[in-house]
């Protein structure tokens, strides 16, 4: 791909909750979530506009709010999320070139269990397969794995760090050409070329090899969160793409600059690690079907809703939250009391936020007037465009449907790709059978 064009890769992980599923005509005519239907339209969708790739966030837990997981399951918020694997496994199905992108916690999960895992499904999908390599921050899910809350920030990322080690050596502990398949002399592979790798560190003891063939990526290709400086950091190491929620053009291009400062310091070259922007779109006609749109979808969640989601998402559990408190006067409380949220979302909001924005008003934000991806097809391509060259020009966007799935998603295929193609910005067609070559290879 050209230096010029971006990739694009869309957010599926919560279109069926949060009110999503309400919204007017979307999930029209299909099952409920658990029934695989709709994403096989999607997915064919994505591939008719060369997407790279689609995108499944995952918690494995049932989030409270004020002590209670109540009005979390109630209302749908951000709930409930099943295992993405399966579901990408049979996507793959249906398409040829769309990649797509699971996540796998590096705090609760072994490195020998999603190497053998992620390897195997390079396999299934033919090399279209990335997994997002997170550090867990939920307490819900700290506890659905035997802890009694979330561990603490520094030992959760030297786990990672030593997960990242092992992860290293398990896909390189097969050579690309140890496979014979020779039926002549009934050779399977060739045993010089496969290797224990014996680690024994801090966290974990694995003797290796990996039991698979290799994979046809080389690896299957990884991207990471993290705002921290501990999570900038494993990125700049170990990612081949990172997202991230820049909310304004200088703060893409600091978090850019954040991310080529950590490469430097390790000898590695920036442009192998390129940085999507995540955010929610809305294509629409002009101003007043953008305003029209985000009233129907403020109309479609209960009052609670964005409240109950911004609890979520800063990973707090017991604390109280209460909707006409100011964020900052928040915040400022839940570091001093020591809670454990995720603190890279705290520090979006005191950046987004003035000191008199109530939590009410920054959780509707949150949900729905910060859509940052909202406009004309044209009025998006020059938005995308410059956000991109802010950005650091090297990987594109990870976008979720505001409105309508799979219609808003169709018509950002129909209607904004042709845009994006006409201008120079986005592929007409795939060059490669690969995701990582569709990435990286221009």
């Amino acid at each position: 791909m050209p230096e010029s064009q971006f990739n694009l890769v869309c957010d599926l992980s919560l279109i069926h909750t949060n009110a999503k599923w309400r919204y007017p005509g979307s999930w029209s005519g299909y099952a409920p979530y658990g029934d695989p239907a709709i994403y096989f339209d999607i997915a064919r969708i994505l591939e008719r506009g060369k997407f790279d790739g689609a995108f499944f966030a995952d918690v494995a837990g049932t989030p409270m709010v004020n002590g209670s997981m109540d009005e979390t399951v109630e209302l749908g918020v951000a709930w409930p999320r099943h295992d993405p694997i399966p579901l990408v496994a049979a996507m793959s199905t249906v398409t040829e070139r769309l990649g797509f992108i699971t996540t796998m916690s590096m705090t609760y999960n072994h490195p020998f269990h999603t190497a053998r895992m992620m390897a195997s499904l390079d396999h299934v999908t033919r090399g279209r397969v990335a997994f997002n390599a997170v550090v867990s921050g939920f307490p819900q899910e700290a506890q659905n794995y035997g802890y009694d809350t979330t561990p603490d920030h520094e030992w959760r990322y030297r786990r990672a760090t030593e997960f990242q080690e092992v992860l290293t050596k398990l896909f390189n502990s097969v050579e690309p050409d140890a496979m014979l398949w020779d039926r002549e002399t009934g050779r399977v592979a060739d045993p010089s070329k496969v290797h224990r790798i014996d680690h024994e560190g801090e966290h974990f003891k694995v003797m290796g090899p990996l039991p698979t063939a290799p994979s046809p990526q080389g690896r299957p290709m990884q991207v990471m969160a993290g705002q921290s400086p501990s999570g900038i950091k494993l990125a700049a190491t170990y990612a081949d793409l990172q997202f991230a929620g820049g909310s304004s053009m200088k703060s893409k291009a600091a978090h850019r600059a954040k991310l080529v400062e950590a490469c430097a310091a390790i000898g590695r070259d920036p442009k192998e690690v390129g940085i999507l922007w995540a955010g929610q779109f809305d294509v629409v006609s002009g101003a007043a079907e953008a305003n029209e749109n985000a009233r129907r979808y403020r109309e479609s969640f209960p009052d609670r809703m964005p409240h109950v989601f911004l609890s979520q998402w800063w990973g707090l559990d017991g604390y109280p939250l209460e909707p006409d408190a100011y964020v900052h006067d928040t915040i400022t409380a839940v570091r001093a009391a020591g809670v454990a949220p995720n603190w890279g979302y705290l520090d979006m909001a005191m950046e987004n936020t003035t000191p008199t924005t109530t939590i009410k008003e920054y959780a509707l934000q949150w949900l729905v007037e910060g859509s940052e991806y909202v406009g004309t097809p044209e009025q998006l391509a020059d938005y995308m465009e410059e956000a991109f060259h802010a950005g650091g020009g090297v990987g594109g966007f990870m976008l979720a449907p505001r409105s309508g799935a799979p219609a808003g998603i169709a018509r950002f295929v129909d209607e904004v790709i042709p845009v994006l193609q006409h201008r120079g910005l986005f592929r007409k067609d795939y060059a490669h059978t690969t995701m990582r070559d569709n990435f990286y290879k221009k």
